[in-house]
């Protein structure tokens, strides 16, 4: 589970501070994208903001990077959980796009795998590290808590009710995952399967044209 003592290590103005921070650059994220803003522009806004924010963050040193998940000694402990939830939620994605016909073999598929990573381990970052830690300082019920964290992160997708549902729900069991053994580097590789499953195959997406 996540080191209660840094979390509660943060106060709670901070904690909030955070916040606030993390649910405007998703509201500025949602409105860019509601105004058809190309990708790379919106994702430039986004990524000089985040830089800024994480430069903040070292030098406040709230966290150190373990705290927030980005850490190896538990990995062990949180392959196998995160493990079973990513190969039952792939399945589910592939038994779909069987179902409705869809051909399983795609280009997309793999250039997901390969670019997907890095910005996988941002929004894991942003989402369970940074957001769903705070919201443990600020809101007592954890299920309260792994709620907002889901409907935050499905908020910036934003566009499509298919993806958001599909996010909602991903964002739901990254977050139950996070709480019994936080670690970043495995949320971000069950992220980068399942996007690279759910785009192509069940939402007949290529994110990566758009960039």
């Amino acid at each position: 589970m996540p080191d209660h003592e840094a979390v509660r290590s943060t106060s709670r103005r901070t904690a909030l501070l955070d916040v606030a921070i993390i649910v405007g650059v998703c509201l500025a994220y949602v409105a860019l994208e509601s105004f058809h803003v190309p990708k790379r522009w919106s994702f430039l806004v986004v990524g000089v903001t985040l830089v800024a924010y994480f430069v903040c963050l070292a030098r406040r040193r709230t966290d150190s990077w373990r705290d927030l998940g980005l850490r190896t000694d538990n990995l062990r402990s949180a392959a196998i959980p995160v493990a079973l939830f990513t190969a039952l939620a792939g399945t589910g994605l592939v038994a779909w796009a069987v179902a409705h016909g869809q051909p399983l073999v795609r280009r997309q598929v793999l250039l997901l795998l390969a670019l997907y990573p890095a910005w996988a381990i941002v929004q894991q970052l942003v989402f369970q590290g940074l957001l769903h830690r705070r919201l443990m300082v600020v809101v007592a019920s954890p299920t309260l808590q792994a709620v907002i964290t889901a409907a935050a992160f499905a908020a910036v997708h934003w566009g499509s009710a298919a993806l958001v549902v599909l996010t909602f729900a991903a964002g739901l069991a990254w977050s139950v995952l996070y709480r019994r053994s936080p670690n970043l580097w495995l949320l971000a590789a069950s992220h980068t399967v399942l996007a690279a499953l759910a785009y192509p195959l069940v939402l007949g997406d290529a994110p990566l044209s758009r960039i």
